[in-house]
């Protein structure tokens, strides 16, 4: 198999798969310098394809569980790291048994399609005691997001879920020209710090993400009126009261410690039932 920075040039890329491989050597080794890899962890490595990142993450660490949905690619891995610190599996990393990873916190990576960004985020905070940190290649404009700040155009409902139960960093840019094809939007690479503590007191998890989702969806009427359909209007003119909250704010003001106050009077109320 011929391979070029990383790359069998007769492999068409499969436009399904939201493939696009990564094959600038620079950006890689800044990549797994970013990681900051040692020889006692165990790496989760989401949608591998052919391997440029796996051949430069093996030597740095003590297994490799690599993930590729291709059924192309993966038997071609099997075969290149047989013997080897690196299990390969043939699977969709949403349906993958995570009890395969073993006891000890892992670490994941990904140059994961674009459209299965906000699961794989969503599964890793979850998951996250299994989990020391994710570090992940998505769209420029989809890490803005993930690190706004209140007030701002770029702050969301995901903004807030993910920054309550994990740190997102923007690490460096990536030029669309550092990909094969190369996508028609620049990239960026981010880690994701998983906290053992969300970033603010919360009694229920799943009524806090109820709570940001219903209000980031009228995100133009204030918060009174955005959430006055979880129950009445006069239920939630009191949980604002209780949170501490104005009620003429609207949604991109509030801060995550101020959704977890509105969730937890919710929550203590027994609102959300």
């Amino acid at each position: 198999m011929k391979l070029f920075d990383g790359i069998d040039p007769s492999f068409f890329p499969k436009k399904r798969l939201g493939q696009n491989f990564l094959v600038d050597q620079r950006v890689m080794a800044r990549l797994i310098d970013a990681c900051g890899f040692n020889c006692d962890e165990t790496v989760l490595e989401i949608g591998p394809g052919q391997g440029a990142l796996t051949r430069l993450i093996a030597p740095c660490v003590k297994k490799v569980i690599a993930v590729e949905a291709d059924r192309t690619l993966a038997p071609r891995l099997e075969e290149e790291f047989a013997g080897r610190n690196v299990e390969v599996y043939h699977e969709d990393i949403l349906k993958f048994d995570l009890s395969r990873l073993g006891a000890s916190p892992v670490k994941v990576v990904g140059n994961v399609p674009y459209n299965i960004s906000t699961p794989i985020i969503a599964m890793a905070i979850e998951q996250r005691a299994m989990f020391t940190s994710l570090f992940m290649t998505v769209q420029y404009e989809f890490g803005a997001r993930l690190i706004a700040s209140p007030g701002s155009r770029d702050y969301s409902s995901l903004t807030c879920f993910v920054q309550m139960f994990a740190v997102p960093v923007m690490l460096f840019k990536i030029s669309p020209m550092a990909f094969r094809p190369a996508p028609k939007i620049v990239s960026c690479f981010m880690r994701f710090d998983l906290r053992e503590k969300p970033a603010a007191p919360v009694l229920d998890e799943a009524a806090f993400a109820r709570v940001v989702r219903q209000a980031f969806q009228q995100r133009r009427k204030n918060i009174l009126n955005s959430l006055a359909s979880l129950c009445s209007k006069e239920q939630t003119a009191a949980v604002l009261e209780q949170a501490g909250v104005k009620p003429e704010l609207r949604a991109g003001d509030l801060t995550i410690s101020d959704y977890a106050r509105i969730a937890n009077a919710y929550t203590a109320q027994n609102l959300l039932s």
